[in-house]
């Protein structure tokens, strides 16, 4: 119980460095897009590290609850720290939909046109502003879930996991669905995680999903926890007791936890020393195609947990790596104190305390009181 009220206690409270609003014109739409870009706190806390990138669709309406899921998810490292971008554009019919229709001849068809914008033109436009790595992730739901499901089945995608949540795929008499046949055996330019998820939808949203699901098990074998596909590994959940508008939240939150399932090294409170947390992390590069390095919550997790479950050496080994990698965080000073207190090295502590409030002064730090309070019983231990 003690580890538990800790760890709420220094994590209890997900902060984010920023939000940006801009607008980047499409040469291949010749359009204008609107775009929100959420960065991790940590982005701060160091000039190199870089990032995996979350592209949300319909980000007027679905941003928000995404990157702030994000942000709570990855502070209990249940999945990696990322960069959330939320994309919006008034022509959604005309972008997300594969064909084009009699009925909307002049206001669809245009997926693979908005596919080629997100991957050739806004995904280097943001490795040029931020620090971006190569790990993408694309999201979208109902008519944007038709869309990151014709993205999921395009063999030459360059995105490494896409989510479509209560996807629109009754479009064109299903012809996504029919068209999958063709495309799921096809060679893939890089593996893909797709996650699939439906609501309470009735008629045709229903059957074409399970027509989709049907399409997925006949043609890769496998069941609702995936397969073993080397090149696509697909997942799905149904969500009975939500409507097609309440399922977003859920169908995200789901959706993300479960690409990333195991993705926590030690979930409860057992514990591992450095180098076997970055074994672990290793192993996860065969099943992501993707060595992700240690976040900076990452190590404030695994370091403090070791350290309260007395494994103190541990806790400063990680957490003395973590203040390296990501030397302005002022929540890692902080932890390293205390790993170095408890580890009796009082000399250590207060000069990591000291670093940590200096750190959390000049940016203002939600911890500063945390911190200070800590500065203050060091310095007293230190007079006895």
């Amino acid at each position: 119980m003690r580890l538990v009220l800790v760890l709420m206690f220094f994590f209890s409270t997900a902060v984010f460095a920023q939000t940006d609003k801009t607008v980047i014109h499409s040469e291949i739409l010749n359009d204008d897009i609107n775009l929100q870009i959420h960065l991790p706190d940590t982005y701060a806390h160091s000039n190199d590290f870089n990032y995996p990138v979350l592209i949300v669709l319909d980000g007027s309406t679905q941003f928000e609850h995404v990157a702030a899921n994000v942000g709570f998810l990855s502070t209990y490292a249940i999945i990696p720290e990322m960069i959330t971008v939320g994309v919006s554009s008034n022509q959604r019919m005309k972008y997300f939909t594969p064909t084009r229709i009699a009925k909307f001849k002049d206001n669809s068809g245009d997926a693979e046109q908005f596919r080629q914008f997100l991957e050739q033109e806004l995904l280097s436009e943001l490795g040029k502003k931020y620090r971006t790595s190569d790990y993408q992730i694309l999201t979208g739901h109902s008519l944007a879930g038709l869309f990151t499901s014709y993205v999921a089945l395009t063999p030459n995608s360059q995105f490494d996991a896409v989510i479509s949540i209560s996807p629109s795929l009754w479009w064109d008499s299903n012809w996504l669905v029919l068209k999958s046949a063709e495309l799921l055996p096809a060679k893939r330019a890089k593996p893909l995680r797709w996650f699939l998820s439906m609501a309470s939808e009735p008629n045709d949203m229903a059957s074409a999903f399970a027509a989709q699901i049907k399409q997925l098990q006949d043609g890769l074998g496998a069941n609702s926890t995936g397969n073993a596909s080397k090149q696509l590994h697909w997942f799905y959940k149904h969500f009975p007791d939500e409507t097609h508008d309440s399922t977003p939240l859920v169908g995200n939150i789901e959706a993300l936890k479960t690409l990333f399932a195991g993705w926590n090294a030690v979930p409860e409170i057992a514990v591992m020393p450095l180098k076997d947390l970055k074994h672990f992390y290793r192993q996860k590069s065969a099943e992501f195609g993707y060595e992700f390095p240690l976040f900076a919550q990452q190590y404030n997790v695994y370091g403090l947990k070791a350290t309260y479950e007395q494994k103190t050496a541990w806790g400063v080994e990680i957490l003395a790596e973590g203040t390296r990698t990501f030397p302005y965080s002022e929540v890692l000073w902080d932890s390293l104190a205390t790993a170095y207190d408890l580890d009796r090295q009082l000399e250590q502590a207060i000069k990591a305390s000291d670093k940590a409030v200096l750190l959390a002064k000049q940016t203002d730090s939600v911890f500063l009181n945390e911190i200070l309070s800590q500065a203050k019983h060091l310095q007293s231990q230190a007079k006895k």
